[in-house]
């Protein structure tokens, strides 16, 4: 699917507008890097109710810490200078590196119209990603590496949008009845008897759950683990690492692996 460079610029639009509408006037600028990423969250949002097909058809790229598309950014200048946003350049703090650039424009009017041109499921998402982390690099970046398609690639491959394919029924209401609506009124009445009992009990100290009593008292029933259970653990470790540099090296099969795709990836 080719690129659709007017879809590109209204999402970097949309997101810099929407960045306008915050309080404190450096929340309303935005640099290259967070408008790539918003462009990406926009497409990502597309890709999960439409069967893996993004919004902007542009081709994503495991690129560093990030997704990358040389595409997209060539395109924030054009976009963003139509929309008479105001751009701003800072020199670098790193030596042969290029100035920083940070956009912003505040204008209800057209962030209503460009809005209006752009399907709800990315204007929700979008507004409610660039309201959360802003020009915040560090959490938006920790947040796009964290999502699917960048957990499935590796480094410079380009990205799968397939593997966020949502089926929209997941979305609507749950209409399975409940097993207590199953219940004849008979087996209802006794449910309640028995759960009013175990109440009683609780509140008259009678039932203590998992914590056992001693002569009135709470203990708890989990013993501290002995000396002896502290120097078998370290012994499973094997002989410390002697002092100095080591090199480590990782497989490059690390980065499909089924660990990574977890829930508490760092």
């Amino acid at each position: 699917m080719p690129v659709a460079p007017s879809r590109v610029d209204l999402l970097l639009q949309y997101a810099l507008l929407v960045a306008g509408e915050q309080g404190e006037f450096l929340d309303r600028q935005l640099g290259p890097i967070h408008l790539i990423k918003y462009v990406y969250l926009a497409d990502l949002f597309h890709a999960k109710r439409n069967n893996g097909v993004t919004f902007t058809g542009t081709e994503w790229q495991f690129y560093k810490f990030g997704p990358w598309s040389q595409s997209v950014y060539e395109r924030i200048e054009p976009a963003l200078s139509a929309i008479d946003a105001e751009k701003q350049s800072f020199e670098s703090d790193y030596e042969e590196s290029e100035d920083w650039v940070r956009w912003s424009l505040s204008d209800e009017g057209q962030l209503e119209e460009i809005g209006n041109q752009l399907p709800f499921t990315i204007t929700s998402g979008l507004k409610a990603d660039v309201r959360r982390f802003g020009q915040d690099t560090q959490s938006l970046l920790h947040y796009v590496y964290r999502t699917e398609p960048m957990l499935s690639a590796a480094p410079n491959e380009f990205l799968d949008f397939t593997v966020v394919t949502q089926d929209i029924s997941m979305d609507e209401p749950v209409t399975t009845p409940l097993r207590m609506d199953s219940l004849s009124n008979k087996k209802k009445k006794q449910f309640k008897e028995r759960m009013r009992a175990l109440r009683e009990k609780y509140h008259n100290g009678e039932y203590a759950s998992a914590i056992e009593r001693k002569d009135g008292k709470m203990v708890n029933p989990f013993q501290q683990p002995t000396a002896e259970v502290y120097e078998w653990l370290d012994g499973l470790a094997g002989e410390p690492l002697r002092e100095g540099e080591y090199v480590v090296q990782f497989s490059d099969e690390v980065w499909k692996s089924a660990t990574r795709k977890g829930g508490d990836v760092p």
